[in-house]
């Protein structure tokens, strides 16, 4: 692996890091009432889209110094990782935009808190075992990653019909429930943006192979 790959490496790593304590915070601010922390979060968004502007500059920079083949398959797939990336800070902002609605409302109790917090942390969970899968090249536990996203498929279309019910009782809410629908099906989309990792680790693998025969 060339010094450059291992500084887009080191890139995505450390955008991963913020990625996923965007996602924690997003669903945090909600448990414990804290606005500050949403917004906080929503100001963090600019310095993920900013390193991956970074990972793509330097993709470029290297791409333009004649890489191998399979350099040049996991070059294109670090930024695609970096999209990924970005995307997953997009969807913690959106989330904290939805608790800061929420929190709010003093008299209203959000259903689910705990619930949810529990489903932010498995998909912050997915996020840095993917990554870390990436770093290490580590197929087995791609694979075994990929096997993961029905579980939270499962968990969004739960709460969902659950949330879809609440609306029925207490329509007067209803602004509410759609809050924490939203935040439902965020948390199910970073899942997926991490499992989109996961998935390009088995792709670069495959590529390593085919350039070898």
């Amino acid at each position: 692996m060339g010094a450059g790959i291992l500084q887009l490496t080191g890139k995505l790593q450390a955008m991963a890091v913020l990625a996923e304590d965007m996602v924690d915070r997003s669903v945090k601010a909600l448990l414990e009432g804290d606005a500050a922390m949403a917004h906080q979060v929503c100001t963090d968004d600019d310095q993920l889209d900013r390193l991956e502007a970074e990972v793509d500059e330097l993709a470029v920079k290297i791409l333009a110094g004649g890489p191998e083949l399979v350099d040049l398959r996991a070059i294109t797939i670090s930024m695609k990782i970096s999209n990924d990336l970005e995307r997953i800070g997009d969807e913690a902002s959106t989330i904290a935009k939805s608790v800061i609605h929420l929190n709010q409302q003093s008299n209203w109790k959000a259903p689910f808190q705990k619930e949810i917090v529990a489903m932010g942390e498995k998909a912050c969970l997915l996020l840095r075992e993917a990554i870390q899968a990436y770093a290490e090249n580590d197929t087995g536990k791609a694979r075994q990653l990929i096997t993961q996203d029905d579980q939270m498929d499962s968990l969004n279309k739960f709460y969902q019909e659950e949330l879809v019910g609440m609306m029925r009782s207490d329509p007067e809410a209803i602004s509410f429930y759609l809050d924490l629908g939203v935040i439902v099906k965020r948390l199910e989309r970073v899942a997926d943006h991490a499992i989109n990792v996961a998935e390009d680790v088995l792709f670069i693998d495959k590529a390593t192979d085919t350039s070898q025969i």
